[in-house]
């Protein structure tokens, strides 16, 4: 099984992945560089312990433990006994794939292995960015090997995600426990280096007690469901990040609005209201133009904006509450110029299913939009635009038995559950529960979760196609819709919806603590069974997790 250890600042360490995702990450100058590929110690892994803050590994007898100071780039390897291990390098920017122009210098400096990285352009490959650091390696004595090799990736190969293999530096042999400095420069990285083993101890009780904060489910009685909870709320500190959210880890070490914003709501359950707010006002002082900035150029159509405003409500000042309908004002005022036919129109690839064409108006788009109004009306200033678009929008969807997925598309998705989520005035509740009724058995999987499309749709594939997008929205079952509509569905009919909801509930409690890595919820399923699949660690996955759970127990 693979585990994650972070330092709730951007730094990570993945391992026990046949991938070249695997290893130890820091971060530096908003960019993510992998240093460490694997430490290399006699014996076959086995059991693993996770404390949250530290992970250990037995290995024949010998245990290893792997754990980062708390927001600091030092990373700690310790064995509970004497023994020989090492060090792989595979220094690069996370995304830098290149071969040539690897250059590693060694050198030993007050009993510190000193590694310093330089990745200069080669005539032989594409040039790009060109960059270096250090690397500070303390406590144990350490043997040059200089010895290049070449690694292999199941994992990526599995997942279609080239390359396959890989030469990395098997760099050097540790007699014992060491710590690891990362910095752009020789002396800091070596005075951190040695002044963080000095001080091990300490930095070991601050972030103990900084995981033991971040944690608590003591109203959740049934003891796997209070660990996967735990779990949940400690995987979102290690996505921390600059004043805000990792959308996933290894790779999607980026901050992106909409998927901060749906978990807003789970991180103010989980008591870390000032991120809550640093991650609203940081979007909403950006709100621009219908947009909100991102990496997949998310518009109106992916707005989870105001809706997390709605729930931050009660802890905002009246100033802040004055600046809120301002930027909101203006935002309504350039959605309603902009309808088409009554209705929000996005482009093909500005929905959350983004791997596919979704162009016009979506059902989830307009409920975001009229949770927009609706928080307008709670900050004192109704619009006329959610009464006129809610009757366009029952007009265009509503034939009576459900809710269409766009307006002149019969597809049958898992949208309506965010439609519901976010705007459940839409409909009465007794339609509601027969749209639910409709689209269930067309979407449901047995094992727990809900197809991207029906289950009969000539798009449907079962099976998880990797980087390859095939299957991405056309079957794959994303963890956070599945919690989302168990939320949804137990909202409008607890006792009608018992035994779908158990299985959502399950199902995502088992991949948490039994599938992927260890303690964090990833992305994606097949829909032919549960598996971890996609980003092995996904935000807003656990977010809506801790959402599902304080909906059921609290």
């Amino acid at each position: 099984m693979s585990f994650l250890v972070s330092n709730a600042s951007g730094s990570f360490g993945l391992f026990g992945i046949k991938s070249r995702y695997q290893g130890l990450f820091f971060s530096g100058d908003d960019k993510v560089f992998k240093t460490i590929a694997h430490f290399d110690v006699k014996g076959a892994p086995g059991a693993i312990l996770n404390e949250f803050w530290k992970v250990s590994r037995n290995r024949d007898g010998v245990q290893e433990s792997f754990w980062f100071a708390h927001r600091l780039p030092v990373f700690f390897y310790e064995l509970s006994r004497s023994a020989k291990v090492d060090v792989l390098f595979d220094c690069k920017l996370n995304f830098d794939n290149r071969d040539w122009g690897r250059n590693y210098q060694f050198s030993f400096e007050d009993k510190a292995l000193l590694v310093h990285f330089e990745k200069l352009n080669d005539s032989r490959e594409t040039s790009g960015e060109e960059y270096d650091f250090w690397l500070a390696l303390y406590g144990c004595d350490f043997e040059k090997i200089d010895k290049w090799e070449q690694q292999t990736y199941s994992f990526d190969e599995l997942r279609n995600s080239p390359p396959f293999s890989r030469w990395v530096l098997r760099g050097c042999r540790a007699s014992g426990s060491f710590v690891v400095a990362f910095s752009k420069s020789k002396d800091d990285a070596l005075k951190l280096a040695k002044s963080s083993w000095k001080n091990r101890q300490m930095l070991a009780k601050e972030a103990e007690k900084f995981a033991s904060n971040s944690i608590s489910a003591g109203h959740v009685k049934n003891s796997d469901f209070r660990s996967a909870y735990e779990c949940a709320q400690y995987s979102l500190v290690c996505l921390h990040s600059n004043n805000g959210l990792y959308a996933g880890l290894p790779w999607f070490h980026q901050r992106w609005a909409r998927d901060e914003l749906v978990c807003v709501k789970a991180l103010l359950h989980s008591g870390q209201e000032s991120l809550a707010k640093a991650v609203l006002f940081d979007w909403l002082d950006k709100l621009n133009n219908c947009k909100l900035p991102g990496a997949l150029g998310e518009n109106v159509a992916d707005c989870w904006l105001f809706l997390r405003f709605e729930d931050y409500l009660p802890e905002m000042s009246r100033k802040e509450k004055e600046y809120l309908l301002e930027k909101l004002s203006a935002f309504l005022q350039r959605v309603e110029s902009n309808l088409q036919d009554g209705l929000v129109i996005n482009g093909a690839k500005e929905t959350w299913m983004d791997s596919i064409d979704r162009s016009g108006a979506r059902i989830e788009v307009q409920c975001l939009i009229l949770s927009a109004c609706r928080l307008s009306r709670l900050l004192g200033k109704e619009v006329p635009l959610e009464q006129t678009l809610k009757d366009n929008v029952k007009k265009a969807f509503w034939n009576g038995k459900h809710l269409s997925d766009g307006a002149g598309d019969q597809t049958v998705r898992p949208n309506v559950f965010i439609a519901a989520y976010a705007y459940p005035e839409l409909l009465s509740k007794k339609d509601w529960i027969a749209c639910f009724d409709f689209v269930l058995p067309k979407l449901w999987l047995d094992w727990g979760g809900l197809s991207t499309v029906d289950k009969s749709h000539s798009s449907f594939v079962k099976n998880h196609t990797g980087e390859n997008s095939k299957s991405y929205h056309s079957g794959d079952s994303w963890f956070w819709i599945n919690n989302l509509a168990g939320v949804v569905l137990f909202a409008f009919d607890k006792k009608k919806y018992k035994n779908y909801i158990q299985h959502i509930l399950k199902a995502s409690t088992r991949e948490i603590l039994e599938e992927g890595v260890i303690g964090h919820h990833a992305e994606l399923s097949s829909a032919s069974k549960l598996l971890s699949e996609g980003c092995l660690v996904q935000a807003w996955s656990s977010a809506m997790y801790i959402e599902l759970i304080e909906e059921l127990f609290r």
